[in-house]
């Protein structure tokens, strides 16, 4: 209640977090796009384009989740709870590393979607589920609360989706089609997408349980 109250009297001061949070979530977006991007490429000049942009929205990450610890340090009374504010900035600096660390290691592997047909729809999974965490990062601003639930639960039926892609991925790993070199590359990088979308999810999972402390 006294957080309410306080940010109904100072309402800019707080908004530093969700802005901050808008910028981080489009971030983490911007790297699944660069990755289905990588994996969909076929021009050498691009793709040695688009990895330096992963190394870009990488560093961003970092200062994001600097200027927001930096915010967090200065403010004595916030919006929402200050562990919260910490974690799901955390989270979002956290997100981005593992998205560019998939698109670092497809490059280095040299594995595009025409290895493995399920590649792509995990990845596509996975970044229609950073586009609902950019969702969520603008309902946070605005206070809509019951929106953040309704696309939170969004995230989770795309969970199970991505579920349902990996086991797909690791019977088509080992359906003869791939020499043993190829297999182990491809397990790594399903395990890292499936590590990130998981990722993802705790991320929305935080922003509902921040939701229902605000209501």
């Amino acid at each position: 209640m006294l957080r309410k109250f306080i940010k109904s009297i100072i309402p800019s001061k707080g908004d530093i977090f969700f802005n901050l949070f808008e910028e981080a979530s489009d971030n983490v977006y911007q790297s699944a796009q660069i990755l289905v991007e990588i994996l969909n490429s076929k021009d050498g000049d691009e793709l040695i384009k688009l990895c330096a942009n992963t190394r870009g929205l990488k560093q961003k990450a970092n200062d994001i989740n600097k200027r927001c610890l930096q915010a967090l340090s200065k403010m004595f009374i916030t919006p929402i709870d200050r562990g919260d504010i910490q974690e799901l900035s955390g989270f979002f600096n956290k997100l981005t590393k593992r998205i560019v660390k998939i698109s670092t290691k497809l490059d280095i592997y040299k594995i595009d979607a025409n290895t493995d047909d399920c590649m792509i729809k995990s990845a596509n999974t996975l970044l229609v589920i950073t586009k609902l965490l950019v969702d969520c990062t603008n309902k946070m601003k605005d206070g809509d609360w019951q929106q953040i639930d309704a696309t939170v639960n969004q995230i989770n039926d795309l969970e199970e989706h991505g579920i349902d892609d990996f086991r797909s991925a690791m019977n088509e790993i080992y359906s003869g089609k791939f020499d043993t070199l190829t297999i182990l590359k491809l397990k790594e990088i399903y395990k890292s997408v499936d590590s990130a979308i998981e990722l993802a999810v705790n991320s929305a999972d935080l922003m509902m349980q921040i939701s229902l402390e605000s209501i």
